[in-house]
């Protein structure tokens, strides 16, 4: 999702909400403790990120993101409450939040020192292409870039892996197939850019590989990121197929090994 900064501000109605919890069952606590409060909620959020991704082998994964979105909302409310004190008001404390967002927002992200080397972030991608030509596709939930959209078993590289072993490991843990290295064929690359993606050079490298071989039934092995799988046609995708995936599903369809996206 492309947010734009300079045109956010605090939402309507918060901080109206935020005195009325105030002056409701917060009425008798004082503001010292609401600052205090703070700090118990932030640990809250932690607690339910490490229950989401199974940071605790003990309790594996107990927590999904709604939780985790859950309790950074009750950071956000713990946060309001000394604020209305401080400030004087919800007038005021909105006044203060906009003016806070207008400095934040007109930061500048620092810049790297000369003479080093600046790359891309790599993104290893996977088709698996059945007899009919049709490849598989998983549609988004949950995870905050394009939740509702369709894109193929993707991912990160982890530190020791290389690009194609990457994929390999991101396609077993969204489709619960397995892959072998000699059956891997790469098909595309495309070097994008956008305000929203990170490092110095705000840019991804995204590695395609297809596979027409495979271990195991495909499907949304991962019900809580994705909450379907389904095979399309990449010459004539759906129009709900990420439009970078699209752009590259096309280039494969024309033969084509490299495209760029997104720069001037």
């Amino acid at each position: 999702m492309v947010v734009d900064f300079e045109s956010a501000e605090p939402c309507r109605g918060f901080w109206d909400d935020a005195a009325r919890i105030r002056n409701g069952y917060l009425a008798e606590v004082p503001t010292q403790t609401l600052v205090l409060k703070i700090a118990e909620e932030v640990g809250e959020v932690a607690e339910a990120y490490i229950g989401m991704i199974g940071g605790n082998p003990r309790k594996g994964r107990h927590k999904d993101r709604s939780d985790v979105l859950d309790e950074l909302t009750d950071v956000m409310f713990a946060a309001a409450a000394p604020m209305l004190d401080l400030a004087g008001g919800p007038e005021q404390a909105e006044r203060h939040m906009a003016e806070r967002l207008e400095i934040v927002s007109a930061r500048e992200v620092a810049a790297p020192p000369s003479g080093g080397w600046f790359g891309s972030f790599v993104a290893p991608h996977v088709l698996l292409r059945r007899q009919d030509g049709k490849v598989m596709m998983l549609r988004r939930a949950n995870t905050g870039y394009r939740d509702g959209w369709l894109s193929p078993p993707a991912g990160r590289i982890e530190p020791g892996e290389d690009v194609l072993a990457a994929a390999i490991r991101e396609a077993a843990e969204e489709t619960g197939v397995r892959l072998r290295r000699e059956d891997a064929r790469f098909v595309h690359v495309m070097h994008r850019t956008a305000r929203t993606l990170p490092g110095p050079c705000h840019a991804v490298s995204d590695f395609w590989f297809r596979f027409d071989r495979w271990e195991g039934e495909p499907h949304a092995a991962e019900p809580d990121r994705a909450s379907e799988a389904l095979w399309i046609d990449p010459a004539a995708p759906p129009d709900d197929v990420i439009p970078h995936c699209a752009l590259v599903l096309a280039a494969i369809t024309r033969g084509e090994a490299f495209s760029v996206d997104g720069w001037a």
